[in-house]
C-alpha cells in the first residue's frame, strides 16, 4: 500500500513539474519589435508622389521623387514618464545631393500602443499584441476633419479613417528587399465613396520597423468631366482620370541600419 501511495505521489510530482515547465514555455509574442525603438537606428525610403492641383481648364499633375532619411538621435521623458525617441526627418531628391534636415518627430510605445507624434499630430500605429482582424481608432487623439495643405488646397486628409490589421507576420519582398516577416495595417479604405478617396496602407517587418507605406488622398466634384453630376459616367472613371486635388505616395524602404 506504501509502495502504492509512493508511486501515486511521484507521479502527481512529475506531472505537476511537467504543466509547471509548459506553463513557463508559453510566452505570448506581443509583437513590439515591429516597431523597434533604438537610438541610432535609421531607415531610407525611396518615396514616389503625384500631385493634383485645380487649374484653368483641367487638373495640373505633378510627379516627383524624393529620398527620406530617418534616423533616431536621442530619448526624452515625457510628464507621464513616458519615454520618447526623438527622430531626424532628412530629404533630399537625388543620391548624389546632400541630405537636408526637414523636421523632427518622436516615436514611443507603451504596452498596448505604438504612438507616433508628427507635425502636432499624434497617430497610434499599431495595436498590441498585433493580430490580424484586430481594429482601433488610429487617429484618436485630433479631429478627423483636420486639413492639410496640398499644392495650395486643403484637404480632409483623414476623414473616414479606421484602422485594421490585415495580415499575421508572412514573407513579403518589397522592392530590392526581402523580408520574413511582416504585417499588413489599413489605415483608410474609402473606395466606395465616389467623391473623396481615403486609402491607406501601412507594412511594419519584425525587428525592422515601418518598410511601406501608400497613400491615395484624393477629391473630385466630377463636373468637368461628368456635366455636374455624380452619375454611372462618372463612377465609371478612374481616380487617376477624375482626381481634381490631393495626392498619391508610396514610400519603400531601400536600406536601414
Amino acid at each position: 500500500m506504501k509502495d502504492h501511495l509512493s508511486l501515486l505521489l511521484f507521479a502527481s510530482m512529475a506531472l505537476a513539474a511537467c504543466n509547471s515547465r509548459q506553463v513557463e514555455d508559453v510566452v505570448l509574442d506581443y509583437g513590439y519589435d515591429y516597431y523597434p525603438l533604438e537610438v541610432g537606428r535609421s531607415w531610407v525610403y525611396q518615396v514616389d508622389s503625384i500631385i493634383y492641383d485645380p487649374a484653368l481648364g483641367g487638373t495640373s499633375i505633378d510627379s516627383s521623387r524624393t529620398y527620406f532619411r530617418e534616423v533616431v538621435t536621442d530619448t526624452l521623458h515625457g510628464e507621464s514618464g513616458t519615454l520618447f525617441y526623438r527622430v531626424e526627418h532628412y530629404e533630399r531628391k537625388a543620391d548624389t545631393l546632400p541630405w537636408q534636415i526637414g523636421k523632427v518627430y518622436t516615436l514611443s510605445r507603451d504596452e498596448q500602443r505604438a504612438y507616433r507624434d508628427e507635425d502636432n499630430l499624434r497617430f497610434i500605429k499599431l495595436a498590441f499584441p498585433v493580430k490580424a482582424g484586430q481594429e482601433w481608432d488610429g487617429n484618436a487623439f485630433f479631429d478627423p476633419f483636420t486639413q492639410v495643405t496640398v499644392a495650395g488646397e486643403r484637404i480632409e486628409m483623414f476623414k473616414s479613417w479606421s484602422y485594421r490589421q490585415l495580415t499575421n507576420g508572412e514573407p513579403q519582398a518589397i522592392g530590392n528587399l526581402s523580408f520574413d516577416d511582416v504585417i499588413t495595417v489599413q489605415n483608410a479604405d474609402s473606395r466606395d465613396n465616389v467623391i473623396e478617396l481615403r486609402l491607406a496602407t501601412e507594412q511594419y517587418a519584425r525587428g525592422v520597423g515601418l518598410a511601406y507605406r501608400s497613400l491615395d488622398i484624393l477629391d473630385t466634384e466630377c463636373r468637368v468631366c461628368c456635366n455636374g453630376d455624380t452619375g454611372d459616367a462618372c463612377q465609371g472613371l478612374s481616380w487617376p482620370e477624375k482626381a481634381e486635388k490631393g495626392f498619391s505616395l508610396r514610400q519603400q524602404l531601400i536600406s536601414y541600419q
